[in-house]
């Protein structure tokens, strides 16, 4: 047991000198104890003057090369490592390069005007990297209030912190997603959280729904397996089919869900996972109606949450197919086991039936074997019956005395047989 010390006198002085090295160098960190917590400090907002623009694109990449190309195109190098999140200042931008689970986001911030922060991406467009697919483009427009007119398209609010918020969420012809932001007396720290969060809340609900195509395509997939499983079932039900043919189908339905399942799990979960995040997003917001336009908040949930239903709608009914696959397999099991029983019952049956002829059949052997061996024996006694009539010992004639002793002989051979028949069956009661 380890007891503390009363104080510092107790202790040597080299133990308490301050030139010593830290207490906790003789500790061997966790190795993962660095990533969790920079993991906490890895997505610092970026503070925005006024005014800014704001591109925030998100790519899908193949390969760690197309990878590398993004980080030359924002940063003129390659990467250090893996490096995960690395925001820096390069001229009049700052830029933040962010590797995510399935996507490499890249935000740029511009103070001199939007042709000067998409220097960058034209990099990366003159490079050509194979593997790149572009899954968001958001362009951010930060001005001073009063705002610029509104079009009637537009929708959204005011966040906490007095910034008007608005947007169509359509692709203009440059292929951006223009997002305005009207900003009052607001911090510039304050007004990088506000701006990033909206970015990402529109970022992650483009990957949430990115799941919603491959939901609607296995859609009629799932209604072809499930009227297959309709049939196994109905077959089951009447009795019709043969076990071997409904056993295969059987094989074959849960091969094919198993399949769609495992090509379809990850992106699911993505999706609901990509959904939550959005969700978190929007409550941060705080965000209040302005007039008649619809805000952001309502207008993003409004158009998430039906897709995210359909997500997990097919997600359940793919855990319903395959449980009832496995329930169809145990009523194939049971049908098997039933006609198994009936078949060893009819066995047993034949087998008591084929015993019991072959008793009788027995009984009638040993009956004949009675009178074969009586008659053999008789014929044994004759001679010494004959003797003792010459002799004058028996007074009656040889066939007489033979017809005298022929019931005896036979008793006396039915009793040895049954004696010897008890012996060999000793629990047998007859």
């Amino acid at each position: 047991m380890v007891h503390a010390p009363a104080g510092d006198a107790d202790w040597p002085a080299e133990e308490i000198n301050s030139a010593s090295p830290p207490v906790l160098s003789a500790f061997r960190p966790h190795p993962d104890r660095a990533a969790a917590i920079s993991e906490a400090h890895a997505r610092p907002s970026m503070p925005i003057d006024t005014p800014s623009v704001v591109y925030s694109l998100a790519f899908g990449t193949a390969d760690e090369t197309a990878v590398d190309a993004i980080h030359v195109a924002a940063f003129g190098e390659a990467q250090d490592g893996f490096a995960r999140h690395v925001m820096r200042v390069v001229g009049p931008l700052t830029i933040k390069f962010e590797r995510h689970t399935e996507f490499v986001a890249l935000t740029v911030l511009s103070g001199e005007g939007a042709d000067a922060g998409e220097a960058p991406l034209r990099r990366l467009r003159a490079m050509r990297p194979e593997g790149l697919t572009l899954l968001v483009a958001l362009r951010a427009f930060v001005v001073e209030k009063p705002a610029p007119p509104y079009s009637p398209l537009d929708i959204g609010g005011c966040l906490r912190g007095e910034i008007e918020v608005s947007s169509s969420f359509r692709p203009n012809g440059d292929g951006y997603i223009d997002v305005q932001f009207a900003v009052g007396d607001v911090g510039r720290a304050q007004l990088g959280r506000r701006v990033q969060r909206v970015l990402e809340a529109e970022t992650y609900r483009t990957m949430a729904l990115i799941g919603l195509p491959m939901a609607r395509r296995i859609s009629a997939e799932l209604s072809m397996l499930e009227g297959e499983l309709a049939e196994i079932t109905t077959a089951l039900t009447e009795g019709t089919g043969h076990d071997q043919a409904i056993l295969d189908k059987i094989q074959t339905l849960s091969a094919k869900t198993e399949a769609m399942r495992a090509r379809t799990r990850y992106r699911f979960s993505a999706s609901r996972a990509y959904a939550t995040l959005v969700e978190e997003r929007l409550d941060s917001l705080g965000e209040a109606k302005m007039g008649e336009r619809s805000t952001l908040t309502g207008f993003l949930r409004t158009r998430l949450a039906p897709a995210v239903r359909t997500i997990v709608s097919s997600e359940q009914r793919q855990s319903e197919l395959s449980a009832s696959v496995e329930r169809a397999l145990s009523l194939l099991r049971a049908r098997v086991d039933v006609s198994l029983d009936r078949g060893n019952q009819e066995i047993l049956s034949s087998m008591n039936e084929r015993q019991y002829r072959q008793l009788i059949l027995s009984e009638a052997v040993e009956s004949l074997s009675v009178i074969a061996i009586s008659y053999y024996l008789l014929g044994i006694l004759r001679y010494p019956a004959k003797a003792l009539i010459d002799l004058g010992i028996i007074p009656v004639s040889e066939t007489i005395a033979l017809g005298l002793m022929a019931p005896f002989v036979a008793v006396g051979v039915f009793a040895i047989l049954r004696l010897l028949r008890r012996r060999w069956l000793p629990d047998n009661t007859d």
